[in-house]
């Protein structure tokens, strides 16, 4: 499968990936609206967000009902039978720059989305044993929906997801349509269309926000969270996922004390806050 690209030991200490790697990477992602960066990520930070996660995770199935239940603005959100989606304080291992600016990624995104690119959201998405196939979505309706679609247009946002785990077929990892990010708004998905590939600890698998997708259903006995890192262009916001909660869960002091370096990529952490205070304010 061509969308399946190793990244080197030696690339991943680098933070960056070698020309062929990068070219073979850009290709998948342009014909396939995903590319899987096979070992992108070191496995012990993997590990570290896996901690991270397990400290702030409420608990099991029922007790993540409960809390998706309460009124909004709520960090928990149900995205499917013994699904959900929920928007972790970004702190620890989910503040570090090996995450959210982890060298190697961000060189790859730049020339995708823009040298001024920002994150748009953070978020871990868990299925417990149990969760049926999720529908088959894109992450944000087509920005141009006329009869060619976004034919041939580059990105305007990448979602990427870190497995927290292995993922196997029955944990249930994510199917993708390929090429689905080239398809008419008219055009729907069939199961026949549909590309599923296990996930391995360190992989980062990147998803054009227009590629038709699905979580497949948890038959096993393990609990499956992935973390999802969406990066736009700086002009585009995700309005549709994102209503009446922060996609960006970090506090103003932990925000000031980001490198510089960091801090460009995460400013829509700061305007969330001025906006709050502004309609706080009222």
């Amino acid at each position: 499968m061509d969308f399946i690209v190793p990244v080197t030991g030696h690339e991943r200490a680098a933070g960056a990936l070698m020309q062929p790697t990068a070219q073979a990477a850009y290709q998948a992602l342009y014909t396939h609206g995903c590319v899987l960066l096979r070992g992108a990520f070191d496995p012990a930070t993997v590990a570290a967000m896996r901690a991270e996660f397990l400290d702030q995770s409420p608990g099991d199935a029922a007790t993540m009902a409960a809390r998706a239940a309460e009124p909004p603005p709520n960090t928990l959100l149900n995205v499917g039978a013994n699904r959900y989606e929920i928007a972790l304080k970004l702190k620890g291992p989910f503040a570090s720059p090996q995450v959210l600016a982890n060298p190697l990624l961000c060189r790859f995104l730049i020339p995708a989305l823009g040298q001024t690119l920002k994150l748009s959201g953070v978020t871990v998405v868990v299925s417990y044993p149990g969760a049926t196939m999720q529908h088959f979505h894109r992450d944000h309706g087509l920005l141009y929906d006329g009869p060619a679609g976004e034919a041939r247009m580059p990105p305007h946002a990448i979602n990427c997801a870190v497995p927290l785990i292995d993922v196997d077929a029955q944990t249930g990892p994510t199917g993708v349509c390929l090429g689905s990010h080239f398809w008419s708004a008219a055009r729907q998905p069939t199961p026949q269309d549909l590309t599923v590939v296990p996930f391995q600890i360190g992989d980062v698998f990147l998803l054009d926000y227009r590629t038709y997708h699905a979580g497949m259903a948890n038959t096993g006995t393990l609990t499956r969270p992935i973390a999802y890192l969406v990066y736009a262009r700086t002009w585009f916001f995700d309005e549709v996922n994102h209503v009446a909660r922060t996609p960006l869960n970090m506090s103003l002091d932990d925000f000031n004390a980001l490198s510089k370096e960091v801090q460009p990529l995460l400013s829509r952490v700061y305007a969330q806050h001025m906006r709050a205070r502004f309609l706080n304010g009222r």
